[in-house]
């Protein structure tokens, strides 16, 4: 009997969340073969990036080898790039060659958003990635030692001034832990002198931090940051990035040689033969089902996916928000292979969380707005138990206690 063909593309939390469940509800279904697209060989625990640009986390901590963790229900894998699509004809072009499939998953993930503002992509870091987080770290570092070698405390200033674009979670938790590594791990090793020089800059186009969050945690969002000496800029837009500043709508220029860029997401680019529906976002327009419109034998998650929620407004671009849809769409292929009824995809938010730092975050679990260490606590061990491996789980911990009582890693890798 010809096999069923399942292709899933991408191995971010859509895409792996996706083929563990598919490993639970077809391990022993010999109908089924399938076969997973990535550019990375494997999974990484993208929100703890920020740990890592940082020196909070050994960056081989957060990322697990595919074939590791999930090789024993994959036929293929295709360490490549999906170029491009041909969905009447039921295959994937791959820089490997042609992929054939009878049920396809897209889960390709997002990228920046830079939304147009001249000189922002030329000129700033993200955090998308392992590499993105080791370079910033890098970049770092490098500064603090220039920096030891400047007489000049203007020049220092500008140089050790530190810009974040964007005031959600991401821009929220990095300012706050790039607040310790650089005024705390650095403290024992540099002068007081350039200790003091160094500055974090907040930029956030809202009037608030985190807007998801309640007004009550947004308010201590900004309380614990300005404590922290952060400055925060709100209701303000970047209108231009240089190499060394950064052009704001109210006139002023902020002198820096480092931009981190967290302001936004659009989803990836992927070309496809036939026309394709989006949303006003760029997000591939699906119905309640999670399949691509017109295009039953296709299922889009995470944050390539426009789906709604129930109050009809597009889902935020969330790991939660992707491992759900993952599951749904794994058991609805399930069931169509089946010849059952597909269910709808509803999604249940579990509650947000945000690090402000060691020993402190806010977060919302049912009806409850939370925030101090055991906020942060709890914070730390949902975090903890999302990640996919027990050696994972301990290695992370383990470099969690070390950090709470000694400075993070300041090596330049």
């Amino acid at each position: 009997m010809k096999p069923i063909r399942i292709i899933i593309v991408g191995a971010g939390f859509g895409g792996i969340y996706t083929l563990k469940r598919m490993h639970q509800l077809f391990h022993k279904d010999n109908r089924v073969q399938i076969t997973l697209v990535s550019e990375k060989n494997y999974f990484l625990f993208t929100p703890l990036l920020h740990e890592v640009a940082t020196g909070g986390l050994n960056p081989q901590n957060i990322v697990e080898p595919i074939r590791k963790i999930l090789g024993c229900c994959l036929h293929t894998f295709y360490l490549g790039k999906a170029m491009c699509f041909h969905l009447q004809d039921h295959f994937v072009e791959t820089t490997d060659g042609i992929v054939p499939y009878d049920y396809l998953v897209l889960a390709p993930g997002a990228g920046t958003n830079f939304f147009g503002i001249p000189g922002a992509r030329e000129n700033s870091f993200t955090l998308k990635s392992l590499e993105d987080a080791i370079r910033l770290k890098n970049h770092c570092i490098t500064l603090m030692e220039r920096a030891s070698h400047v007489a000049s405390q203007d020049v220092r200033q500008n140089m050790l001034r530190f810009v974040i674009v964007g005031g959600g979670p991401t821009g929220v938790e990095l300012a706050a832990e790039l607040q310790e590594f650089l005024k705390q791990s650095f403290s024992g090793y540099y002068t007081p002198e350039i200790i003091a020089d160094i500055s974090i800059v907040l930029v956030q186009k809202a009037t608030e931090l985190i807007p998801q969050f309640p007004k009550l945690l947004r308010e201590k969002s900004l309380e614990v940051l300005r404590k922290k000496g952060i400055k925060v800029l709100l209701g303000n837009v970047v209108t231009q990035v240089k190499k060394e500043a950064v052009e704001l709508a109210d006139g002023s220029t902020v002198p820096t040689e480092t931009i981190v860029w967290v302001a936004g997401v659009q989803p990836a680019n992927i070309p496809f033969v036939e026309p394709v529906a989006r949303e006003t976002d760029g997000r591939f327009r699906v119905n309640r089902n999670l399949q691509l419109e017109n295009y039953s034998q296709v299922f889009v998650v995470g944050d390539a996916a426009g789906v709604k929620g129930e109050d009809g407004v597009t889902l935020p671009a969330l790991a939660q928000v992707a491992v759900q849809e993952a599951k749904m769409a794994a058991e609805n292929i399930k069931r169509q292979i089946d010849g059952q009824t597909l269910k709808p995809f509803i999604y249940r938010h579990a509650g947000s969380l945000v690090s402000l730092g060691q020993w402190m975050a806010v977060g919302k679990i049912l009806n409850l707005a939370l925030w101090g260490r055991f906020t942060w606590w709890i914070w730390r061990t949902v975090y903890l138990l999302k990640l996919v491996s027990w050696q994972k789980k301990v290695k992370v911990a383990v470099d969690w206690t070390i950090n709470a009582f000694s400075p993070r890693d300041i090596s330049r890798l």
